[in-house]
């Protein structure tokens, strides 16, 4: 009896994409057969923790009398990622997938690293198309480089950038300083790294451009990409959103338009406290209060609504409210030309995800100096309160 197992997935793959495996064997017994596989995940502390995940299949039959096992583990494997993170140079949210037993014999399949997300199409064995970049970003713009306000890139904190077989050299600077710390990437793996936005003690988003080049000894033309830095706009209402995209990795969005409070109040439930022959006793529990705000976006670019719809795609969307970052849903109608003319700009409703039964009181007071005799009077003698001169009289 021989037993071969081929992969849909390659040695790095993404869970989105599919982590499948067919194994043969050669004669069948049509038996069903216990595969176990060895999930190692690597924990912020570069802690491995590892465990068995074991799977009964059932095989097909084909005319030769070979046993076929099709097998899909990209559901289970799914649940043992998490967000990336960066932590002494290496990044951490991914696991190491081994095939390590097939029924009674032990089996040593190849070991396969798993991302969260999709691959956007890209395929490691080959060079990148040349239409194409090598970030876990969703936006593109077709005019070449990559844009951002310094707001987005400071929320994201960390660019990611996957790296193909083909390119062994990848160089970072912006335009007018040399990035000095060495890329994080995943730990005795050269497939995906990152580009700090906080360079040690610099910040890349002082720059006006970050230049990426992927280059190769031999056989293959340099590639560089430039990631564009914008200075925020200049207006008074200004918010951002923090998501988790469809490669999984951090991406951020600057919307400038006006932001309006809809929040809702529950109607409150009534429950009896008390019930005789003559009256019923009845109260009210406090309400429930959801925040929800409409934000209306500001004229998008191409790019931007690209990016704007894998927000909307997203399980994982944060708003920065008062310098804090708050889990919320969002919800939009983003038609919009395919074939853009003009500038467009969409209204999202914005539901912050924690119910209360308390508004935050408003509490916010400048205080007047400690003594009466400090405080500054009219012409009349009366005592000038604040800033807008409203006056008290005093008697005497």
């Amino acid at each position: 009896m021989a037993i071969t197992s081929t992969h849909t997935h390659g040695a790095v793959c993404f869970v989105a994409d599919g982590i499948s495996y067919k194994v043969t064997e050669s004669p069948g017994d049509n038996n069903p057969k216990l595969f176990t596989f060895q999930v190692d995940k690597y924990d912020s502390a570069n802690n491995t923790t590892t465990e068995t995940i074991s799977l009964l299949c059932y095989p097909t039959s084909d005319t030769q009398g070979n046993s076929i096992f099709d097998i899909d583990i990209s559901d289970i494997i799914s649940a043992y990622l998490s967000k990336y993170s960066v932590q002494g140079g290496y990044i951490y949210g991914y696991v190491k997938v081994q095939l390590t037993r097939i029924g009674e014999e032990t089996f040593s399949d190849q070991v396969h690293i798993c991302l969260p997300g999709t691959s956007g199409g890209i395929d490691f064995q080959y060079a990148l198309p040349k239409n194409q970049h090598p970030f876990l970003l969703a936006r593109g713009n077709e005019l070449g480089s990559l844009h951002f306000y310094r707001s987005e890139l400071r929320a994201m904190g960390i660019v990611l950038l996957l790296n193909t077989y083909n390119y062994t050299n990848i160089h970072v600077e912006t335009d007018n300083h040399e990035y000095s710390e060495d890329l994080a990437r995943i730990n005795n793996s050269a497939v995906l790294f990152g580009i700090s936005i906080n360079d040690g003690d610099y910040d890349l988003t002082q720059d006006n451009a970050i230049f990426v080049q992927l280059s190769r000894v031999l056989g293959f033309a340099a590639r560089q990409y430039t990631l564009a830095i914008q200075e925020d706009p200049d207006t008074d209402e200004i918010y951002l959103l923090r998501w988790t995209n469809s490669m999984g990795a951090q991406e951020a969005i600057l919307l400038t338009g006006e932001l309006q409070d809809i929040s809702e109040i529950d109607k409150q439930d009534l429950y009896i406290t008390e019930q005789t022959l003559q009256h019923v006793g009845r109260k009210q529990s406090r309400s429930l209060v959801t925040t929800k705000y409409s934000l209306q976006t500001g004229y998008l670019t191409p790019a931007r609504i690209i990016a704007l719809r894998d927000l909307l795609s997203s399980e994982d969307v944060e708003m920065q409210i008062d310098d804090e970052w708050i889990p919320v849903s969002v919800t939009a109608d983003t038609k919009h030309a395919v074939h853009q003319r003009e500038p467009e700009y969409f209204e999202l409703t914005i539901e912050v995800l924690k119910q209360t039964r308390y508004h935050k009181p408003n509490r916010t007071v400048n205080p007047l100096p400690g003594t009466r005799s400090a405080l500054l009077q009219n012409n009349e003698g009366n005592i000038i309160l604040d800033n807008n001169s409203n006056t008290i009289e005093e008697n005497g």
